[in-house]
């Protein structure tokens, strides 16, 4: 008997439950079949007791308006004369001139040339005026048994750009 007075009194509750909550959720039959639209829920004033509110019918929206100021105008054509020009790297600024070796010098000819070895043990002929080292390093003297570099580079502790003789000696090889 206690039981059956339990599952009575637990269909009671849930049942009153299930209504109220539908008493909630009702939507009027004229709100129900007619689409809301931006323009339908701003025209029409809502009435208190209406289920369909602005907020939840549509979403608002803010229009974007562009603000040009401390903007570059987008139509105004590109200006390369800004851009600073970049020079490519030739495969001998890809190293530190330690890392460099030369091979050879060669004489005879108008300009003195000199054979210069990568890393890699690729060779390079170089003359004067050749960019060479990682410092921007600038041949300009191609003697009998060296080859003299000048550097330029930013002294870190005064900010003084300063320039660098190196020398780079022929490497000898053994006779047999």
């Amino acid at each position: 008997m206690k039981s059956i007075k339990l599952l009575l009194l637990i269909i009671f509750v849930v049942s009153i439950t299930g209504i109220a909550d539908c008493r909630k959720s009702a939507v009027p039959k004229a709100a129900a079949t007619k689409t809301a639209t931006p323009e339908s829920v701003v025209s029409q004033p809502q009435q208190p007791g209406s289920a369909i509110t602005q907020s939840t019918a549509v979403t608002e929206t803010t229009a974007y308006y562009y603000n040009p100021a401390g903007k570059p105008d987008p139509f105004e054509p590109f200006d390369i004369s800004k851009v600073k020009p970049t020079t490519a790297i030739t495969p001998l600024q890809q190293f530190s001139l330690d890392q460099l070796t030369v091979r050879g010098i060669i004489w005879g000819v108008s300009n003195a040339k000199a054979i210069i070895e990568d890393p890699t043990g690729k060779t390079y002929i170089v003359g004067t005026g050749t960019k060479i080292g990682k410092n921007n390093g600038i041949i300009i003297r191609i003697m009998n048994e060296k080859v003299i570099v000048l550097e330029q580079y930013t002294d870190v502790f005064t900010g003084k750009v300063k320039t660098n003789e190196v020398t780079m000696a022929l490497k000898k090889t053994e006779k047999i």
